[in-house]
């Protein structure tokens, strides 16, 4: 079962505010939609726009029924999923859906919801707002995270010939992050750039390709291998 982790990277800006995102479901932080509006749109001259009252604008109602009856969330008709927002609200209706949710508390209470319904609501913000938040939408960062990861998990399965421990498991993670981001760190990355993602990814489906090939034939071989790549990028930096 993958970990549903929240990126947090500098990639995830929009108008300098941290968009975060889970990699299991893919949804987007709509308190942080919230947050990056109103840091801005007073200075910007924009009208003052309540998030959850967009969600529950009638049009905005059947917008959201497609969005999740395209993506086979949901099987009701549309006048059905209309009376029940009308019963109990969009958010709870979403919730019933598992499509939108709350964690923490108070000062720390935040809300998720599905990204596509989180883009309906962007998009809608401003024009301004519109642009940003389209440019921003089509980066590759949380694909990156998921491809960095889905490579990394091949490599892991591709040593397991050589019946690794824990521990050279940890020293295989330490020795890829230090190549790509120079340190090693608990969920450095998660804050990772879409760049450092993709070169994550590329150095783990090859180093994955030279073991099952037999070019690799033992751990401390590649450990060596990845003891080479780190020095030599560092004295390509140093020039």
């Amino acid at each position: 079962m993958k970990t549903n982790i929240i990126m947090k990277s500098e990639d995830r800006q929009l108008f300098g505010t941290v968009i975060r995102q889970e990699t299991k479901t893919g949804f987007l932080n709509l308190s942080d939609l919230q947050h990056c509006f109103d840091s801005i749109r007073v200075q910007k001259g924009w009208t003052n726009k309540n998030i959850q009252e967009l969600i529950g604008r009638t049009e905005n109602i059947e917008r959201i029924y497609y969005i999740l009856e395209k993506q086979n969330i949901i099987t009701l008709d549309l006048s059905k999923f209309i009376e029940m927002v009308n019963n109990k609200g969009i958010a709870t209706t979403l919730k019933s859906f598992g499509e939108y949710k709350t964690t923490g508390a108070r000062q720390t209470k935040t809300t998720y919801i599905n990204p596509y319904i989180w883009i309906l609501v962007a998009l809608e913000l401003s024009p301004e707002f519109y642009a940003n938040a389209v440019i921003w939408l089509t980066d590759k960062l949380i694909l990156n995270r998921i491809e960095a990861g889905n490579f990394y998990s091949a490599l892991t399965n591709s040593i397991r010939k050589f019946n690794p421990s824990t521990d050279q498991y940890i020293q295989l993670a330490k020795a890829l992050n230090y190549i790509i981001f120079g340190k090693h760190e608990p969920g450095i990355r998660n804050t990772g750039t879409k760049e450092q993602l993709r070169d994550l990814s590329s150095l783990e489906e090859k180093m994955a390709f030279t073991i099952d090939m037999g070019y690799i034939t033992s751990l401390d071989t590649l450990l060596n291998e990845l003891r080479k790549i780190y020095k030599i990028n560092n004295q390509l930096k140093l020039k």
